[in-house]
């Protein structure tokens, strides 16, 4: 049969159409063959349906169809001349058949879609357009019949053979091809396994009750209901194929001459002929009472579909949007909140739960009443209403709200539907951005750079305060005049070139030049110019920034003389890669070389290359400079003496210290070497023992602060524990009303108080436990424990949890006990815990079993579910302290991921090992080992060292 697709099911293939063909040759030579020899036709055609299927799903193309009915009429001819027939006779049935085959292919080739598939039986027209191939067919291949037997059948009746020929082979069309047809459309199981088995029995026994030997009676009907029935629960598929099995089993017990029609035949009131010809009518009635009824209810079921996958994807949209919605509902002036996404409850700032139901009236600050605009979007004088609101409890909150009617209920009452957007970063970047306006202002009046600001001209309309500091010029006496006739820039030709071409990289063009003060006082200044575009574009001012570099340069002047000092330290400046850039006169003095027989060349050269090589434990000179330098890193090597090569060949020693420079102040000059003596070597030992003191102590308040943070978390975690344990009591006297009665609404507010102090005393309990962990203080009992107990009242001890749930949660147990040596109450807790996780983990429906067995000399404790899993990239740190998945935080499941780090130490200190299997939506399973307790043999005491297993 051809595949499903979008459009209909692909275009049979050369294989399939052979194999077609061969079932083909096959069904008209059983017809042939099983036709009386009085008869000059057969009684049922099985071959036309085939046939009819060979041509609709034949391959695009103008060769595929004229080829498929010329192999059709060489295949039914020779079906014929092997059932018997004449050669004549054989070709002209075979000519019918292929020419039926074109007709009613072609007819159904009219439903195919446009991706040029093969035809459906989707929907009504499909089934119309079927029912008219199998008429055309039909009438076609009996004017055929009628013609041969008239013809080339001497003493045959041309009516009779119409009229028998067009019954069999329109029933064969309407029983047959659906069976191609049907397996285009998509697949949608209904009904059950059983009530198929069911079903078909009951055809089967019906259809072979009325067509039983000398049956008369008149229940021709009865296998219709029940065709009605496969119709009504089954698919479309499966309907198909029980039709054509009826039919060939009620075409074969007539032709026994069983049945009413088979008994008419018998007794002479029909002739066979005519009977066979009822039968096929018979099976026609049946096609067209039960395909139009299957095909109804399939196309009813995907219209289902349709609305609950709409109605699914307006909820996922609702509850899942960035946007914040609410659904509300008017109750007198009031507008209630009906439902609200996770979004919305944000931006007003509470839970979801605690919303609904509430006025939003009374959850936003709104500078109109909402009573009014209730009135007026009932009465459409209003179509909707938009502003910018303040939220009741959150200071400061800004949320841009559209309220608008949406829907109509049954009753008549309107549903508003408002929504929320949280402005309030954008209201206070809006407060940021005036302030920072005013800042910019107050910065341009407090900086230390001169700030000049022109117009297109190159006129100054603007002069801060460090302008007038250090020139000694007012503001009033700069404004208006060309910035070259200033005295203060060179001149205004790096303005006039920025607004002439316009600099489109944005890049300041900088220019150092003097600056004449108003006292005649010259001065340095580096000018940054750059210029200001409005929002096209255009320049609209220039800004002229200006540094007093005065200081600057005559601090490099005396850096420059000092360099040519006569001093006796060397002074050597290198490049980052190694190479002398400075030298000043000492290293002059102390190396013998002079300024340009060294600049230039790596400072690894003047040394001497056997003791350099050696000590840093390198074998050439680029790695020895690296080794040299990594010891500096950011700061100063200790002293050291090295042997330098001097300019006469000489070796002279020299107490070197390597240091890293500031990129800051020395662009080119990586690292300075100092040559200094005896005494400035001792200087830096003593600096590096006071680092490594500052060290020991830091680490030794490490320690002490890892130290307090344990105990810190064992008392708070005792100290939590006593009022949390407290609260829980009174309230529970409250709810069993030890006090006063409570009221029913109180009664869920004590109990989501007692539900989270218990959470609380738990986390208490896990953060104890890990505490003793970490400092080996829990004391573990070692006893013997029978778990097949223990999980009879782990089982009863999470019933509480099912309350409210649909899950199913199965336990087994084996018959008789399992002994362990270990600590009852922490194994229970592991139970408990496994248990409880895989129930939170699960959503309804699902299925949680917990299983203990015995494996060898292990007991084996696995809790499986079929819940949310936990991926792969995750396992690893399963067992760690307070690692949580991300599916748990998607889902925003309650936990503190405590549970299973205890579950892993607990384990492990009963010798035991604990391992998980899961994938990301696949469920979870977890598996406990635990030895069993041998009976006069060797047990290790619960938390003995010598335990190493490692979960997994």
């Amino acid at each position: 049969m051809p595949a499903m697709s979008e459009h209909g099911g692909r275009p049979l293939t050369l294989r399939a159409s052979v194999l077609l063909l061969v079932a083909t040759y096959a069904a008209a030579v059983g017809a042939v063959e099983l036709a009386p020899a009085d008869r000059p036709v057969a009684a049922w055609w099985p071959a036309a349906g085939i046939a009819v299927v060979l041509v609709a799903c034949a391959r695009p193309g103008r060769l595929a169809v004229p080829l498929t009915v010329a192999a059709l009429v060489v295949v039914t001819a020779a079906a014929n001349v092997t059932g018997g027939r004449p050669l004549d006779v054989a070709t002209a049935f075979g000519a019918a058949n292929a020419a039926e085959a074109l007709v009613a292919g072609l007819v159904l080739r009219l439903g195919r879609g446009r991706a040029g598939g093969t035809p459906g039986l989707a929907g009504a027209d499909d089934f119309v357009r079927l029912v008219l191939a199998a008429l055309a067919g039909g009438a076609t291949v009996a004017a055929g019949a009628a013609l041969t037997v008239a013809t080339l059948v001497p003493g045959g009746s041309p009516g009779e053979a119409a009229v028998s020929v067009l019954a069999a082979h329109a029933a064969s069309t309407l029983v047959i091809a659906p069976i191609a047809l049907a397996a285009t459309t998509r697949r949608r199981p209904r009904g059950r396994s059983e009530e198929l088995a069911v079903h078909v029995a009951a055809l089967l026994v019906a259809t072979l009750v009325v067509f039983s030997p000398a049956q008369s009676l008149p229940l021709a009907f009865v296998p219709f209901v029940l065709l009605a029935w496969a119709g009504l629960r089954f698919d479309l598929r499966t309907v198909t194929v029980e039709l054509a099995g009826f039919a060939v089993l009620t075409t074969y017990v007539t032709d026994l001459g069983w049945g009413p029609l088979g008994n008419a035949a018998d007794a002479a009131a029909l002739g066979g002929l005519a009977a066979a010809t009822l039968t096929q009518g018979y099976l026609v009635c049946a096609v067209l009472i039960t395909l139009p009824l299957a095909i109804v209810v399939a196309q009813r079921a995907d219209l289902l579909e349709r609305i609950r996958s709409d109605g699914l994807l307006f909820r996922r949209n609702f509850t899942e949007s960035l946007l914040g919605q609410v659904l509300l509902r008017a109750e007198g002036a009031d507008l209630v909140v009906v439902d609200i996404n996770d979004a919305a409850a944000a931006v007003l700032g509470a839970g979801r739960e605690s919303l609904l139901g509430r006025d939003l009236g009374g959850l936003l600050v709104t500078p109109q009443s909402l009573p009014d605009l209730v009135v007026g979007l009932s009465t459409g004088r209003i179509r909707s209403w938009q502003s910018t609101v303040g939220v009741t409890g959150r200071e400061g909150a800004r949320v841009d709200v559209a309220l608008g009617v949406i829907d109509r209920e049954l009753d008549g009452g309107l549903v508003y539907s408002a929504q929320l957007l949280d402005v309030s970063r954008e209201h206070s970047a809006r407060r940021q951005l005036e302030a920072a306006q005013k800042l910019t202002s107050a910065t341009l009046d407090t900086t230390d750079a001169l700030i000049l600001v022109t117009d297109l001209s190159g006129r100054v309309v603007r002069v801060n305060a460090a302008t007038t500091r250090a020139t000694g010029y007012g503001e009033t006496e700069l404004l208006g005049r060309l910035v070259g006739e200033t005295g203060l820039a060179p001149d205004s030709g790096d303005l006039d070139a920025l607004f002439v071409w316009p600099n489109r990289s944005g890049a300041p063009v900088v220019r150092e030049g003097e600056a004449l003060t108003r006292s005649g006082e010259r001065r340095r200044i580096v000018w940054s110019s750059n210029v200001v575009r409005d929002e096209h574009g255009f320049p609209a001012f220039g800004v002229m920034t200006g540094i007093d570099v005065t200081t600057e340069r005559a601090s490099a002047g005396l850096v420059s003389h000092l360099m040519r000092a006569p001093i006796g330290t060397a002074l050597l400046g290198l490049s980052p890669e190694g190479c002398i850039e400075v030298v000043n006169t000492g290293a002059v003095q102390l190396l013998g070389h002079q300024p340009h027989e060294v600049v230039g060349r790596r400072f690894v050269d003047l040394l001497d290359r056997e003791q350099l090589l050696a000590r840093t434990g390198t074998t050439d000179l680029r790695a020895a400079f690296a080794a040299l330098v990594a010891e500096a890193g950011d700061g100063e090597t200790r002293a050291r003496e090295w042997t330098f090569v001097g300019g006469d060949g000489s070796p002279r020693v020299i107490s070197v210290t390597l240091s890293a420079t500031d990129p800051s102040l020395s662009t080119g000059v990586g690292y300075l070497c100092v040559g200094r003596d005896v005494t400035q070597q001792r200087r830096s030992q003593d600096m590096l023992a006071a680092a490594l003191d500052k060290e020991r102590t830091a680490v030794e308040r490490l320690r002490a602060l890892d130290e307090a943070k344990t105990e810190f978390v064992s008392t708070v975690s005792h100290e939590l524990r006593t009022p949390i344990t407290s609260i829980v009591g009174f309230t529970e006297m409250l709810q069993d009303g030890s006090v006063v009665e409570p009221l029913p609404e109180q009664l869920r507010l004590f109990e989501t108080i007692a539900r989270n102090g218990e959470r609380l005393i738990a986390l208490c309990n896990d953060l104890l436990m890990l505490s003793g962990l970490d400092s080996d203080d829990v004391t573990w009992r070692s006893e013997e424990v029978d778990l097949a107990a223990c999980l009879g009242l782990v089982e009863d001890s999470v019933q509480p949890l099912l309350a409210g749930r649909d899950l199913t949660v199965t336990f087994e147990t084996p018959t008789g006990p399992l002994h362990v040596l270990g600590d009852r109450p922490q194994l229970e807790r592991v139970m408990v815990n496994l248990v409880s996780n895989a129930m939170k983990f699960t959503e309804d429906g699902g299925v949680v079993r917990a299983r203990l067995c015995q494996e060898g000399d292990e007991a084996v404790l696995s809790v499986t579910d079929t819940g949310l899993g936990i991926p792969l990239d995750e396992q690893e740190d399963l067992f760690k302290r307070f690692f949580r998945s991300s599916t748990a935080h998607t889902e925003a499941i309650q936990g503190t991921g405590l549970g299973l780090a205890i579950v892993a130490a607990i384990v492990e200190a009963h010798g035991g090992r604990i391992r998980v299997r899961s994938a990301h939506l696949e469920g979870a399973t977890f598996t406990v080992r635990l030895p069993l307790l041998h009976s006069g043999g060797p047990n290790r005491p619960v938390g003995d060292p010598g335990h190493r297993p490692v979960p997994a």
